[in-house]
């Protein structure tokens, strides 16, 4: 980059944030011009953003040209400001996070000159901001009821310092020394904009809850500002804590009565500190492999991660742990430095320690059994002994058969009658079949798979009985339902705990993707839909079905998750270990007859194909095919998702937006499959587009939401086209 361009991108940064600086003025007047605001975001700005958008996959630019129309058509142009200025806010925020990571990651290889020119762009974009960042923090009040202004953290200071430190180092008069401080500054920099951006989403949340009651109007803008806000961040926080991102961006989407404070701070707590934790992990591996520098970025990410949630921290354990992590946090730099194993194992063991008592003072959800049934604790409790027994070598199946006989038998046989299953026949000829000695792995297998169908068949029986009762049946009466689904659920919550399966690059085999935190978002929908059931306000029905579509759903996709598994394990197995790969074959076969329903309904020939692949010859197993034919199954889901919002869209809101929450929950199912055989900014306009439908029928836009259907409809068709 020669001297020239760097003073013209620097220029066109400036120019930008002064367009940025004049849609600020222009929002703020009655009525707003949208024509100006077009105008100023044209040029400059918008080149910026798009830039944003090709470099991060994202859709930026035409979020902020769908809120300019909606100023044009006085379709809540107040709120419409508010996309336009936090998204912007977003553009300026990302463009200081690429360049300084792209000083650290060529700051050996490029010249000062070139470095000096990203900072520029830097500081330059940072001034578009600094007015966010200069802000005040925000704290749950000491009842956690509400949301307090604190003092303020000087946020903006230390980044202005961080600028400085690495302007210096840029010089590379020291070059080990002045690397090890650009990586410390650029993670100063990046987490001090995360957390003036945390600090921006609770600085909302505040403003809901003081005006829910007294201000409608003024309550959405700020639960607008909030949604714009924490989009910034979510990255940050979904990673560790994908279901409790799900339960923020909820509360910053739905009704005011549903915004909690302590909730909110405890799902963005238990986001941050995952990042801790993994900067600890990088850390120690770093050690490990005696890379010093490599140990320090990581100290100082788990050191700059922490602060985000320090107040909260102090508000919960005291100001004496708050102190104790903080210097705890310094002995890890310190041990880093030095590459000493012994003090960097102290330090992160007294660092978890602090953070797991943090972790326990959190507002997560949780469930508590009122209304016991004999016959499902029994039945679970049962089941739970044989899961012990199978584990046990020799093995014991009398005592197996002896676990299933009473009241495990009577549930499943009360499953079959329902649902005309053959369940209980099922098990009784797979204990036969243990007592002879024959396939005896294959045949626990079956035994454990058929169980788990049971219950995965109670909770839905129970859930969906509740959503169709809710009006019919006593609180008391839906309560006990409710608590005989969740009892169901506990004996098949292992399953729902389990990291994502996906298809492999060369799309060959099955590999590990990130855990989607399916069992927590399956307890927290059972604890809102206990909520609901008191009856008391008049969206709790809505919530409740809500509540079922989330517990359903991601119940089904961990069953799917147990199909992937099974086929990764045949494939790695097959050539080796024959008697493994055909055990793991049944297990892939009776995991898929609980969800072959969600499959079938759609893709009756590719399910009957998934059948043949698990009862047939190893060879026959093919990743590609098994994945392909489950989400076409799933794009079924999705299309009549989107029928279902069509015939529901003026006639009855909560049944359109219901329909949208299952095709958001569906559609996480493919979503990792999509990126692969599309690309990223696929999956990120699907999952826009998805979001702004959503708020279409919120708001009862039709003309965004037609315009919002056809982009998805045109993403599913790209896809379907993609599998065999």
């Amino acid at each position: 980059m020669s001297n020239a361009a760097a003073e013209s991108n620097v220029a066109a940064i400036e120019a930008a944030v002064a367009a940025f600086k004049t849609i600020g003025t222009l929002r703020k007047e009655f009525p707003i011009n949208g024509e100006a605001v077009a105008t100023a975001h044209a040029g400059a700005l918008q080149t910026l953003t798009q830039e944003i958008d090709t470099v991060n996959s994202l859709t930026l630019d035409s979020d902020v040209l769908a809120a300019i129309d909606d100023i044009k058509n006085d379709h809540e142009p107040l709120l419409a400001a508010q996309v336009i200025d936090k998204t912007l806010q977003r553009v300026f925020y990302q463009i200081i996070w690429n360049r300084i990571s792209a000083i650290r990651d060529e700051f050996k290889t490029a010249t000062t000159p070139t470095l000096i020119a990203m900072l520029d762009e830097s500081v330059a974009a940072f001034q578009a901001i600094s007015a966010t960042v200069a802000r005040e923090n925000q704290v749950l009040t000491a009842d956690r009821q509400a949301l307090e202004a604190g003092s303020k953290p000087g946020l903006d200071v230390d980044i202005n310092d961080f600028f400085s430190n690495v302007r210096t180092a840029l010089n590379k008069s020291n070059p080990d020394e002045d690397f090890n401080t650009v990586q410390a500054a650029r993670y100063g920099i990046r987490m001090s904009l995360a957390r003036a951006y945390y600090i921006g989403v609770l600085r909302e949340v505040s403003g809901i809850l003081n005006n829910r009651t007294t201000d409608p109007d003024e309550a959405r803008i700020a639960q607008k500002e909030g949604e714009i806000f924490y989009r910034i961040i979510e990255p940050l926080v979904a990673r560790g804590n994908p279901a409790g991102s799900l339960k923020i961006k909820a509360q910053l989407t739905g009704e005011f009565s549903k915004v909690v404070a302590d909730e909110i701070v405890s799902e963005l707590g238990k986001g941050f500190i995952s990042r801790v934790v993994a900067e600890m992990n990088g850390q120690a591996s770093a050690i490990t492999s005696g890379d010093s520098a490599h140990a320090l970025a990581e100290a100082a990410g788990a050191k700059y991660f922490a602060r985000v949630f320090l107040p909260d921290l102090e508000l919960r354990l005291g100001a004496g742990e708050r102190s104790n992590l903080e210097q705890e946090l310094e002995n890890l730099l310190t041990a880093s430095k030095e590459l000493s194993a012994v003090k960097s194992t102290q330090a992160r063991d007294a660092v978890t320690a602090i953070l797991t008592k943090y972790e326990n003072q959190l507002n997560r959800a949780k469930y508590e059994i009122v209304h016991h049934t004999a016959i499902i604790d029994n039945a679970v409790a049962n089941f739970l002994v044989i899961s012990e027994l199978r584990a046990k070598s020799p093995i014991d199946v009398d005592a197996i058969a002896a676990k299933y006989i009473d009241d495990l038998q009577q549930l499943t046989k009360i499953v079959d009658q329902i649902y005309g299953t053959k369940i209980d026949q099922d098990v009784l000829n797979a204990i036969d079949q243990a007592k002879s000695g024959s396939q005896l792995a294959q045949a626990l297998q079956v035994i454990d798979k058929s169980l788990q169908r049971v219950f995965a068949l109670v909770v839905y029986n129970r859930v969906t009985l509740v959503a169709e009762q809710f009006v019919g049946l006593s609180t008391d009466a839906l309560a006990l339902e409710w608590d005989r689904a969740y009892s169901a659920y506990t004996a098949i919550a292992k399953t729902a705990n389990r990291e994502d399966k996906v298809l492999s690059a060369d799309k060959k085999s099955i590999t590990t993707g990130r855990d989607p935190d399916l069992d927590y978002q399956i307890l927290s929908a059972f604890a809102q839909g206990k909520r609901a059931l008191n009856k008391e306000n008049a969206d709790d029905r809505f919530s409740l079905s809500l509540a079922r579509e989330n517990i359903i759903i991601p119940l089904a996709r961990s069953f799917l998750i147990g199909v992937l598994r099974e086929v990764e394990g045949i494939i790695t197995n097959r050539s080796s270990d024959i008697d493994k790969a055909k055990e793991q074959q049944i297990e892939g076969e009776y995991f898929y007859r609980t969800v072959d329903a969600f499959i079938s309904q759609d893709n009756p020939s590719g399910s009957s194909h998934l059948h043949a692949q698990f009862t047939g010859d190893l060879a026959n197993v093919v990743a590609d095919s098994v994945v392909s034919e489950i989400n076409k199954g799933i794009l079924g889901q999705l299309k009549r998702s989107m029928n279902q919002i069509e015939v529901n869209f003026s006639s009855d809101r909560n049944q359109a937006l219901l329909a949208s929450e299952r095709l958001s929950l569906y559609a996480s199912i493919i979503l990792s499959d999509l990126e692969l055989r599309l690309d990223a900014l696929h999956r990120v306009k699907l999952e826009n587009a998805i979001r702004d439908l959503k708020e279409s029928i919120q708001a009862n836009n039709s003309n965004r939401a037609i315009s919002v259907r056809s982009i998805i409809n045109e993403i599913i068709a790209d896809y379907e086209n993609e599998l065999i």
